[in-house]
């Protein structure tokens, strides 16, 4: 079965994402049969869909915003149903789950405006559908947003004791499909600190972001997270080339120097620029300075062993 979830365009910014805990029963839901569904949206309107992968905690969200201009872009704040079909594939890898994300995709495609293309944020506990969303859309495009292991860190230890199990969740979720052996048995696997798990998960990440654009190639936008808040007039101009998007210099001046960059992504209410963001960070870095950096260094020295490399955006074209 398909659930339905009807949210009016002008109510799509109230909620932090696409999902249950953020509906809280505040819009209408509608189940059918997915065969129901894939015989009806046949005729229904279809338009670009680009996505923005991420590695959690890198400013996605803020990239959604910037680039959700209406007449010309919407943007999907990582749909649950996504999540329901990465952990699918990862189960089983069939062609009837392959038609579930097609069919999803399909949906989620849909403009709500005349000549709009959509832009879909999945969470990165979907970071498994990446090539098989881009296969199923081939005229789709990707952007591949990432942070640096410190900074991760210290945006899960902000978060407290909720922080480090989320670290743990990512570490079991990328562990279930990664490439990325790390050759830990049982034991070494439980003993692991919380961070350390968290940093692997980022690493698998990362191994996987590598993977995807050496298949993809220029499908796909690698952008490091620093480069985009440092510089996000040529950052979006960039992401405005890659999806075909129509934002000339002035457009994305305007988005620039607006209230997206000057507010916190998620609470909209909150006053949260570049200042305040570093604030939190040296915060966060000072009360665990010793534990972040023998983490970042352990990581490090991981990534060496396995070769993965930690700043695939310096090694693109024109960099």
């Amino acid at each position: 079965m398909l659930t339905s979830v009807f949210v009016p365009r002008e109510r799509h910014a109230e909620l932090m994402f696409l999902s249950d805990e953020h509906f809280e029963n505040h819009f209408s839901k509608v189940m059918n049969r997915a065969s129901e569904v894939a015989s009806e949206v046949t005729d229904a309107p279809d338009g670009p869909i680009h996505f923005i992968f991420h590695t959690a905690f890198c400013g996605s969200t803020l990239m959604l915003k910037a680039l959700d201009v209406p007449g010309k872009t919407f943007g999907l704040k990582e749909p649950d149903i996504l999540i329901n079909l990465g952990n699918r594939l990862v189960r089983r890898n069939d062609e009837s789950n392959r038609e579930r994300l097609r069919l999803a995709l399909r949906l989620l495609a849909r403009p709500f405006g005349p000549g709009e293309s959509i832009v879909v944020k999945p969470s990165n506990f979907a970071n498994r559908l990446a090539l098989p969303a881009l296969d199923a859309r081939p005229e789709s495009r990707a952007v591949l947003l990432y942070s640096d292991v410190r900074s991760l860190l210290r945006s899960i230890l902000k978060r407290g004791m909720w922080g480090r199990i989320w670290g743990r969740k990512l570490f079991r979720n990328a562990a279930s499909w990664t490439s990325l052996d790390f050759g830990y048995g049982e034991e070494e696997t439980f003993i692991l600190t919380d961070l350390q798990a968290l940093a692997l998960g980022w690493l698998m990440q990362m191994h996987h972001f590598g993977e995807i654009a050496r298949r993809a190639g220029d499908r796909v936008l690698l952008v490091d997270s620093a480069d985009f808040l440092d510089h996000p007039a040529r950052t979006l101009a960039d992401v405005a080339r890659l999806f075909q998007l129509d934002l000339d210099e002035t457009a994305i001046d305007a988005i620039v120097n607006g209230a997206t960059f000057a507010k916190h992504s998620k609470f909209s209410g909150q006053d949260y620029g570049l200042e305040e963001r570093a604030a939190d960070h040296s915060a966060a870095e000072s009360a665990h300075h010793e534990e972040i950096e023998m983490v970042v260094q352990w990581v490090e020295a991981v990534a060496a062993h396995m070769q993965v490399d930690l700043t695939p955006a310096a090694r693109m074209p024109g960099n």
